[in-house]
């Protein structure tokens, strides 16, 4: 049956009341989707955004499979806070066999649901106060909007994407009568996890802080002249790139990190021994990026050119609305400079925590700023040097997690005979993970990302058949 949307007919309050009144029935109003079958190609076939896209459409078909055991024990719950305004949900619920509370927020016309996000996170944050602590995994939001407004769209991706919470958008669909309304789910389409990957990914995007120091011999490197470190010393620089690692998945950081150890010669030469290297794609420039390759830019262009080429009402055009003067500083380039300090201070933190000594401290220290191209370009800093476990974070982690597991799904369905051809070439006898933190491999996966590119087409939607 084909459902024509008119839910302005109806008041919000209308299609609330129906909701709760037939809320034990709430999963059988959602038509059944037909989710887009992942295709049927070798592992190393598949483009970056693709591994993004089928991993977030196989997240979100988990989602929706949740919503079979939705149990709805609250309609217009309120939370009052004292001296505050009182904020409110629609629905509050829980799914069976889960964690977690599912908010609800209904919005039946465009218009309104451009709030939408406001109401769910607000009312999201006044519940995780009243159950501290709460992860993002605790809360499932559900949207019932009807997904018209581009920003809700875009909000919603954005949450998938870089908040990962549990999130699920619902459009509402009724005939003639309020006793037909269905919902239909919304998937989100392939072109934003394409266009996304094309222009974050850039080298020129990914800026990198290196840090070398000096001090405590015999901890971190040997005390002898020409002598390699020793596994001990190796753990324990591993340790402080996965340290590093945390502090970055806190923040969001989409990137990675790895410590280093110079040779012998070069640092019996005068250079520091030991090293952090962090990477992170610098936000500013990759809408940048995006926003010279929607003006007409070819990608290679638009990634080379300097964030100064654009400004601040460029990417916000509403600034022109309420600006009476024309902007005097360059936003754009102090934000993204303010952005690539960040890397700076969690580099020369972690360095400063892992050589804390009783008495004053012995240690020397040195650091630079690159983009991730001319660094591999520098010899004295990745070149004559051992370079430890590299420590993915964000979406380069779930990405590449993405490319393992299908390289070793693949894997399991070939003959000896294949298997040791695949071997060759893909180092798969290297345990699944070694992998996870190799260098060769996550390199040429880092590298993939930007020379993996094809034409983008905009008759290309995706998501439901």
């Amino acid at each position: 049956m084909i459902f024509v949307v008119k839910c302005m007919k109806y008041k919000e309050t209308e299609i609330q009341e129906y909701i709760w009144e037939h809320r034990e029935d709430f999963s059988s109003m959602i038509e059944e989707p037909v989710f887009e079958e992942e295709p049927n190609k070798c592992p190393w076939e598949f483009e970056p955004w693709e591994l993004l896209y089928y991993q977030t459409l196989k997240e979100y078909k988990l989602s929706y499979g949740s919503l079979e055991g939705l149990e709805i024990f609250g309609c217009e719950v309120r939370l009052p806070k004292e001296g505050e305004s009182t904020i409110r949900t629609d629905f509050l619920g829980c799914l069976e066999g889960e964690n977690g509370f599912v908010i609800c927020e209904l919005k039946v016309n465009k218009e309104p649901e451009r709030q939408t996000y406001t109401g769910l996170f607000a009312y999201a944050n006044h519940v995780k106060s009243k159950f501290a602590p709460m992860g993002r995994r605790d809360v499932f939001y559900l949207l019932i909007a009807p997904m018209e407004e581009c920003i809700v769209r875009e909000a919603t991706i954005s949450t998938l994407l870089y908040d990962k919470n549990r999130v699920l958008a619902l459009i509402p669909e009724v005939g003639d009568t309020i006793s037909s309304l269905k919902f239909k789910l919304w998937i989100p389409s392939k072109d934003e996890f394409r266009i996304f990957t094309k222009t974050a990914f850039a080298f020129e995007n990914l800026d990198v802080f290196k840090i070398s120091w000096r001090g405590a011999a015999g901890k971190w490197s040997p005390v002898k002249d020409g002598k390699k470190p020793n596994s001990k010393m190796i753990h324990r620089l591993n340790n402080v790139s996965h340290y590093a690692a945390q502090i970055m998945e806190s923040y969001g950081i989409n990137g990675f990190v790895y410590c280093s150890q110079a040779y012998p010669a070069v640092r019996d030469a005068g250079f520091y021994e030991n090293g952090i290297t962090i990477c992170g794609v610098n936000p500013f420039k990759a809408a940048k990026t995006m926003f010279l390759l929607e003006a007409g830019c070819s990608l290679e262009d638009a990634a080379k050119m300097g964030v100064d080429v654009i400004e601040m009402v460029d990417i916000m055009p509403g600034l022109k609305n309420i600006c009476k003067d024309p902007i005097g500083e360059d936003y754009c380039y102090w934000l993204s400079e303010s952005w690539a300090s960040c890397l700076d201070r969690i580099g020369l933190e972690v360095v400063k925590r892992v050589n804390y000594i009783f008495g004053p401290s012995t240690y020397l220290q040195g650091y630079g700023t690159f983009t991730w191209d001319s660094y591999l370009n520098n010899s004295s800093e990745d070149h004559l040097c051992w370079n430890y476990d590299i420590c993915l974070t964000g979406i380069f982690r779930q990405l590449y997690d993405s490319k393992l597991e299908r390289h070793y799904s693949a894997a399991k369905g070939y003959t000896k005979a294949q298997l040791r051809d695949v071997r060759e070439r893909e180092n798969l006898e290297r345990h699944y993970i070694d992998m996870m933190y190799d260098h060769e491999h996550i390199r040429e996966f880092i590298k993939s990302l930007i020379e993996n590119e094809k034409p983008i087409s905009n008759n290309d939607q995706g998501g439901i058949i």
